[in-house]
């Protein structure tokens, strides 16, 4: 237990009895008064509440100094990692081989971002010589038998 905690107990269980004088109780009061005028005027100057204080205890200004360093963590470790690193592999950057796949549109957007409107025609072409020249028009029965005319 507390100094504290022991001087309370011992003052609820024993209930001491002292008696005292005049002049014991009036310099026992005086004191008290002293002491409590001291901490008042004591306390303004401890407690004056400056800028770093109130940033440092403000709950809201430590979450954002998280969060600020969060982010600058994550941008440190986007930028010191390669394009190929960052998602885009190079299994993507090569051209289809099939012409279902030259044709997709992530196939023709990866084109276009490379190359331009160029980078599109020439993979349309790629996927034109993979399959050959096909006929102009192809009648229904063909098109269900998947035969070519």
């Amino acid at each position: 237990m507390r100094p504290k905690e022991n001087i309370e107990k011992f003052v609820r269980v024993r209930k001491p009895h002292v008696t005292t004088s005049r002049q014991m109780d009036k310099r026992t009061l005086n004191d008290s008064f002293a002491a409590m005028e001291q901490t008042i005027r004591a306390k303004p100057a401890d407690h004056k509440p400056s800028a770093p204080r109130i940033v440092t205890l403000s709950r809201m200004m430590k979450l954002t100094a998280a969060a600020a360093a969060i982010i600058v963590g994550i941008s440190f470790y986007i930028a010191r990692q390669g394009p190929s690193e960052q998602g885009i592999t190079t299994k993507f950057l090569e051209v289809a081989e099939s012409p279902s796949e030259i044709m997709t549109m992530k196939s023709l957007t990866i084109a276009y971002r490379r190359d331009g409107i160029e980078g599109i025609e020439n993979q349309c072409e790629k996927a034109l010589k993979i399959l050959g020249p096909q006929p102009a028009s192809i009648s229904l029965g063909d098109l269900f038998n998947g035969s070519k005319s």
